[in-house]
């Protein structure tokens, strides 16, 4: 079985970058994203490269903690009732769920200052239009992830810039309300297309936006 937490580092990956890299030339996630913590990114991105390129963007999962403010919310009570069908029957699951906290750290890494402005300036516009993971079970189920967001930081070298070159990073957090769900166990093998959209906008005028699919299949024949 797929881990929930993975999947939503997929799709956090998926979407910071579909965000901010034209506003660094970014044109592949694969090379030009690096999911790292923050003291080995550069030299993450290099031996991706294969060269010391510094125009790229950094993510990292900081901390995952229990939240102990939703451990009675209705999902955190009784879980989510699954539909899951086979080529026989349909059969409805229950899938625990405990609510988490998790926190990101996004960074611009460049060597243009009018880059790095612009992808804040943006970051603080996407911060305006409420952005949300959306995580839906056969286009039926809706499990909306609230995230929220800190102010930015400025990590650059600048007095370094004659020893090891100027470039300028700014870091900024990302906080989600995720869930982590328990094994998914059915009478029969059993499993179900998992959807994750970026919901971005207010009620009724919602953009989601695919950024990642999963298979997730039933522990139990």
């Amino acid at each position: 079985m797929a881990s929930f937490i993975k999947s939503i580092d997929e799709a956090m990956k998926a979407a910071v970058f579909t965000k901010f890299a034209t506003y660094f030339s970014l044109t592949t996630q694969s090379t030009d994203l690096v999911f790292e913590p923050r003291d080995v990114q550069l030299r993450k991105i290099a031996e991706k490269r294969g060269k010391n390129v510094v125009e790229f963007i950094g993510l990292w999962q900081e901390s995952v903690s229990f939240d102990w403010t939703r451990q009675r919310t209705p999902i955190a009570r009784r879980g989510i009732l699954l539909e899951y069908s086979d080529s026989t029957k349909t059969e409805i699951i229950t899938a625990k769920a405990v609510p988490v906290k998790m926190e990101y750290s996004l960074r611009f890494w460049t060597r243009s200052l009018d880059k790095v402005t612009q992808a804040c300036e943006a970051y603080m516009f996407w911060v305006h239009k409420n952005p949300n993971l959306i995580m839906n079970y056969l286009d039926k189920y809706p499990l909306e992830i609230d995230m929220t967001f800190g102010g930015i930081t400025d990590e650059s070298h600048i007095v370094s810039q004659y020893d090891s070159g100027l470039y300028y990073v700014k870091s900024m957090p990302i906080y989600l309300e995720g869930w982590i769900f328990e094994s998914l166990l059915a009478k029969t093998v059993l499993s179900i297309i998992l959807k994750i959209y970026l919901r971005e906008g207010t009620s009724p005028n919602y953009i989601d936006t695919l950024v990642n699919t999963y298979t997730i299949t039933s522990d139990e024949s």
